[in-house]
C-alpha cells in the first residue's frame, strides 16, 4: 500500500523524517488494528477521506484538509490497549469493557502526540465526544468540541453505518443519511451533517466534493 507523507513536517530534515517515518508506523499499527475484524478492514482509510471531504466541503484550507486526513488515518491507534477479546466482543459490552473501549481515544492521542500537531493530537482525543455533552472522554459539548473531532466523529459513524451494523448488515446510504439527520444535534455536529449531505450528493452527481485537495503520492511503499 502507498503511504502519503504528512503534511505536519517541520524545515528541519532530520526531524521531518522522524515524524514521517512514526506516521508510517502508526498508519501501519491502525491498519492492523482494522485488519482484526474483516468488517473494519480499511476502515481507517474510509474515514480519512469522508473526513477530508466534509472539511473541503466546509471550505477548510488544503493544509488543514491534509492535517484531517492524516489524523484520520490513525484515530483509533489507541485501540491498540484494547484486547481483542473485548474489541472483537460478538455480544454487547460490559460496563467494564465499555471503559476499557472508551481508554482507546486518550491513548491514541498520547501516542500520536510525538508525531503529529496539539491539535491532531486533540481532534484524535475527542472524536467520541457528542454534541450533546453525552460523549467521552471529557464530556465536551457543542462548541467545545473541536471541528476537527465533530467531523471524524460523524465521518467514523458514517463509515461504521455504511459497512457495519449491530444487526449484521450494513445501512445503505439513504438509510445511514436518515440516521444522521435524526442524531442531528445529539451524537452529531448539525453543521457537519449538513456538509455531508452536500459531499453525498456531489458525489451522487459525479462532481467532487469543493475544494477537495488532490493527495501528493508518496515514494515509499509501506508493506
Amino acid at each position: 500500500m502507498i503511504d502519503w507523507f504528512p503534511t505536519s513536517l517541520t524545515a528541519d530534515p532530520a526531524t521531518g523524517l522522524a515524524r514521517w517515518q512514526g506516521l508510517i508506523a502508526l498508519r501501519r499499527t491502525a491498519r492492523a488494528i482494522d485488519s482484526l475484524d474483516p468488517c473494519t478492514t480499511g476502515h481507517s482509510e474510509r474515514v480519512a477521506e469522508v473526513a477530508a471531504d466534509i472539511a473541503a466541503e466546509l471550505g477548510w484550507i488544503r493544509r488543514r484538509v491534509d492535517d484531517l486526513r492524516d489524523a484520520g488515518h490513525v484515530h483509533d491507534v489507541g485501540k491498540s490497549c484494547v484486547p481483542e477479546s473485548v474489541l472483537l466482543s460478538p455480544r454487547a459490552l460490559t460496563p467494564t469493557e465499555f471503559e476499557i473501549v472508551k481508554a482507546h481515544a486518550g491513548v491514541g492521542a498520547d501516542a500520536v502526540a510525538p508525531v503529529l500537531t496539539r491539535r491532531q493530537a486533540g481532534w484524535i482525543r475527542h472524536h467520541h465526544e457528542r454534541w450533546d455533552g453525552r460523549g467521552y472522554p471529557d464530556g465536551l459539548i457543542e462548541h467545545e468540541i473541536p471541528d476537527g473531532a465533530a467531523i471524524l466523529c460523524l465521518a467514523d459513524s458514517w463509515d461504521a453505518m455504511t459497512h457495519r451494523s449491530w444487526s449484521g448488515e450494513p445501512l445503505t446510504t439513504d438509510g445511514a443519511l436518515e440516521e444522521c439527520r435524526a442524531e442531528s444535534g445529539r451524537q452529531f455536529a448539525p453543521w457537519a451533517v449538513a456538509a455531508l449531505e452536500r459531499v453525498l450528493a456531489a458525489r451522487a452527481s459525479g462532481r467532487s466534493p469543493s475544494a477537495r485537495p488532490v493527495p501528493r503520492l508518496r515514494l515509499v511503499s509501506a508493506a
